[in-house]
């Protein structure tokens, strides 16, 4: 992940030491329109923020508990209104976010420790909203902020264990606020962008279903980082 973050501010300022005295595209882009629209592809890291409770010091089976993300995907709608020069508002909805949490328990047994791995897919269906800010464009591009927040529903149901007992069950709402910055790229027929976006969940996930496997579990927050690519026309 940071390789990539890397190569990306390497684009950018290339880019932007090419666009010097160069012909703009997309003239009027932003004054022409009030409403423009399109599309979003994302890789994801379904991250979270982990509080265990004192019984795990107290429990004979369970040593401790990591939660770890796998990579991911998004899929989503983009609706993009102008405030004004510098502020637009842009409601991404639709989104579906494909993600998976791997829940890591170091279980004693006669034998010894061992790890177990009981993963957690996800499917949300998304509602972000955003709050953006622009800078004066240079040449063919500029950089840009959003803040905003998000609601999302998790459509696929916890597996469970050959008993039919869940392992890990976690509440299918999540809500939070949203936080990032991009750089927007005028090409000849539409407008490409790229964005770091970090998305910070404030309900408590987990759903106890009084297994020892979540008896330890205080509370369980979403903490994902996504980069997106916008293609607007």
């Amino acid at each position: 992940m940071k390789k990539g973050l890397l190569i990306i501010l390497i684009l950018v300022f290339g880019y932007s030491n090419a666009q010097r005295g160069v012909n703009q595209n997309l003239k009027g882009f932003d004054e022409n329109r009030k409403i423009h629209f399109g599309f979003l592809l994302s890789v994801n890291y379904l991250g979270s923020n982990l509080k265990l409770n004192n019984s795990v010091y107290t429990e004979d089976t369970i040593y401790s508990l990591n939660i770890k993300p796998s990579a991911g995907f998004n899929l989503g709608i983009v609706t993009d209104v102008h405030l004004g020069k510098y502020w637009d508002f842009r409601a991404l909805f639709p989104t579906l976010i494909f993600g998976q949490r791997d829940f890591e328990y170091l279980i004693a047994t006669d034998d010894g420790l061992f790890v177990d791995k009981r993963p957690s897919e996800s499917t949300y269906l998304a509602i972000p909203l955003e709050l953006k800010y622009k800078a004066e464009r240079y040449g063919n591009w500029r950089p840009y902020l959003t803040t905003g927040g998000f609601m999302a529903y998790d459509m696929v149901s916890q597996k469970n264990t050959e008993e039919g007992i869940s392992i890990v069950r976690l509440n299918k709402w999540d809500f939070g606020y949203t936080a990032g910055f991009g750089f927007e790229f005028f090409l000849e027929y539409f407008k490409f962008s790229t964005q770091i976006k970090w998305d910070k969940g404030i309900r408590n996930l987990i759903n106890n279903d009084g297994t020892v496997f979540t008896n330890v579990i205080d509370k369980v927050n979403s903490n994902t980082f996504t980069i997106s690519f916008t293609f607007e026309g």
